[in-house]
């Protein structure tokens, strides 16, 4: 969807989502006039007063950076500008709410959150997808975390157990990062021993964390196919299908072979399902939790098993094995948990202006005490009113009066109940940063997607679906090609080593570029071994086709595999690792001043390519060109202070490239007024 002109109603504007609660503008306007209301009455009975409000030309660029992360185009600035309706600030952001752009800017924030990494085995990739779609579909939240808590089964058939996969083999290590980011309790200490600043003890955390301790990583799907391919292969006997046996033993013994027959089939098809285990999670009702062999405290033994049960909210115990996972997702998610909305809508309000009505945001006690608690409370009621959908909460925010107001002049001290004047300063985000350059360099580019996340997820799936419905003697002799193919691979990889070698012993040039050669055909011959090897990877999802499609191929921060490269551009200005919730700064630094003034890709004004290059060479007058450049980085025309100082830097090319740079290091640029 390419930005509107300001000519539909308000209530034309608004993009009805798939959960069936989208508000009218009035709905959503009289529930924004309800927060400014409560705040305004707060201010007053402190004696203080709402900042004021800011200019057309500073709304215009936060709204752009607050709701769909990035900064407007020149046109875009100017259309702004040109229309004379009064709600025109509203009107613009409908617009922004609806558009593509707004569902970029919401994924960079939730895989931060859930710490999402794309290239994370087979799972990260469909992990990604399903959370981009479900984001842009306008998934209620509640339900989003609910499948994410309750998966089980394949990635390739769920990907949202990629929630759990993300922490494979730390099941105690993901329960505490659950508590943290749904409910907002800081518990991982009690996981050790008794929280030394809360209430838990070591024993309730072990009783919450039992919920989930009853999943392996092994895939049924798999299991299923062995014991159908025993099946094919030995008939009857391969179903473990006795009846009729003269004896209880002698049934008994069949079953036995039998077991033991599908035991060695699975090791023979071992090379075909090799990483199906690592991409799947199983609900055993059997496996249990138990407590550490060093527990020292006098309410349990070690290695003692210990049962689920909830510790606030709805108590939950009792529960059957099998409902366990499904129990806790529906306990984190309801209505009446006592911290599932409160967390949600306190992380969007601390997203949109800075600082939370609680804060620290993800550190909830029975005693907390936010700053505005009937504020929080009316939040709280429009988030269940809109069924948990993020786009019309935010479109509620984004309407405020508070949302128009001057920025607050001081930093709030963390952890002390801060009264909101106004939204905090912010400076942009990592990814705020990349896809304002993008806007620099290739413009708009909010509807451009890349396709080959999504169809190297459709191709996996396609083939894990037709390797799990083979036929059973193609399955076999599936498994005696991949031993030879690792075989081979094997020997690739000792003929490549051997290379190494005799290349680094080389001693004359002659002689160096002939095994240099012949490392390289070594080389080759392990990838192509690989690519044999490993039938499912990624890389032959891929194809050649869609690598050439996809190379150099321009799509914002949303669009990449997360995270991004250390060496890149959006790490050095703090995009997260995705090793901790939210782990993402903006935390300024020397070497990011340097990015800004070196790193070529910020030489916009040179580039004959890029919109701004363009418009540049079509203007004569160094005054048309300042004016274009303050529009294009600022979102505003300059002022004649400017135009005085700046003008004549204009007239000359270098200047001109000196000045644009310099714009790109200033607090305008990077700070969201």
């Amino acid at each position: 969807m390419k930005a509107l002109p300001f000519l539909l109603p308000l209530s034309l504007l608004i993009a009805s989502p798939t959960s069936g609660q989208a508000l009218s503008h009035q709905q959503a306007q009289q529930a924004a006039d309800r927060i400014d209301s409560l705040l305004n009455a707060d201010l007053q009975k402190a004696h203080l007063k709402p900042n004021g409000l800011i200019d057309n030309a500073t709304f215009l660029r936060r709204a752009y950076l607050g709701i769909i992360g990035r900064i407007p185009t020149e046109d875009e600035a100017r259309r702004f500008y040109e229309e004379g309706s009064a709600d025109k600030r509203a009107r613009l952001v409908e617009e922004l709410a609806a558009s593509p752009g707004f569902d970029s800017h919401l994924f960079n924030w939730a895989g931060d959150l859930l710490r999402l990494q794309t290239r994370q085995e087979q799972f990260g990739l469909g992990w990604h997808v399903w959370l981009r779609q479900s984001l842009a579909e306008d998934k209620p939240w509640n339900q989003t975390v609910g499948e994410m808590l309750s998966a089980t089964g394949h990635a390739a058939s769920n990907p949202a157990v990629g929630y759990y996969l993300r922490d494979r083999n730390m099941q105690l290590d993901n329960f505490s990062n659950t508590m943290q980011v749904f409910l907002g309790r800081q518990i991982g200490c009690a996981q050790c021993h008794d929280h030394p600043f809360d209430e838990w003890t070591q024993y309730e955390y072990y009783q919450m964390a039992a919920f989930g301790g009853g999943f392996t990583y092994r895939s049924q799907d798999v299991a299923n196919t062995i014991k159908r391919v025993g099946s094919d292969l030995h008939g009857s006997e391969g179903k473990g299908n006795f009846k009729g046996r003269k004896t209880a033993a002698q049934a008994k013994n069949k079953q036995r072979e039998a077991q033991n027959r599908n035991r060695k089939l699975g090791n023979q098809l071992r090379p075909v399902f090799k990483d199906f285990n690592k991409n799947a999670i199983f609900d055993n009702p059997k496996q249990q939790l138990f407590l550490p062999e060093d527990y020292q405290y006098n309410d349990a033994q070690p290695k003692e098993v210990v049962d689920p049960e909830t510790l606030f909210g709805t108590h939950l115990e009792n529960v059957a094995p099998e409902d366990r996972r499904q129990a806790f997702a529906a306990w984190v998610t309801a209505d009446d948990n006592p911290y599932f909305t409160k967390v949600i809508v306190n992380r969007l309000w601390a997203r949109t202006f800075g600082h939370g009505l609680h804060d620290p945001i993800d550190d909830w006690s029975s005693d907390s005490e936010p700053a505005h608690p009937e504020v929080l409370a009316h939040l709280e009621t429009i988030m269940k009113d809109v069924g948990y959908d993020l786009r019309q909460f935010l479109r509620v925010l984004y309407l405020t009066k508070l949302f128009q107001r001057e920025c607050e002049s001081e930093e709030p001290a963390l952890g002390v109940p801060h009264l909101v004047r106004g939204p905090a300063l912010q400076r942009m985000s990592a990814e705020q940063l990349y896809d304002s350059f993008l806007v620099l360099t290739h413009g708009d580019v909010d509807d451009t997607q890349l396709k080959s996340h999504a169809s190297k997820w459709t191709a996996y799936r396609e083939q894990v679906a037709n390797l799990l419905n083979a036929d059973s003697r193609d399955l076999m002799r599936r498994a005696e090609s991949t031993r030879q193919a690792e075989q081979e691979f094997r020997d690739a990889q000792a003929k490549v080593r051997e290379a190494q070698k005799q290349l680094a012993s080389a001693k004359t040039q002659a002689e160096r570029k002939q095994l240099q050669a012949a490392y390289q055909e070594a080389r080759n011959e392990q990838s192509e071994a690989r690519m044999q090897r490993e039938p499912l990877s990624m890389m032959n999802m891929m194809g050649q086709g869609m690598q050439k499609r996809d190379k150099g191929f321009i799509a914002r921060a949303s669009e990449q595999p997360a995270p991004f490269n250390p060496s890149t551009l959006v790490r050095e200005f703090g995009g997260s690792d995705r090793e901790t919730p939210s782990s993402s700064n903006t935390t300024a630094t020397v070497p990011q001043a340097l990015a800004l003034l070196n790193d070529p890709k910020t030489d916009i004004a040179a580039n004959r390519k890029s919109p701004l290059g363009k418009r540049l060479l079509q203007l004569d007058s160094p005054k048309e060109r300042l004016e274009t450049i303050f529009l294009t980085l600022y979102s505003r025309e300059p002022s004649s202070a400017e135009i005085e100082r700046f003008t004549p830097l204009a007239a000359n090319p270098e200047t001109l490239r000196d000045l644009t740079r310099a714009m790109l290091t200033s607090n305008q640029f990077i700070f969201i007024q």
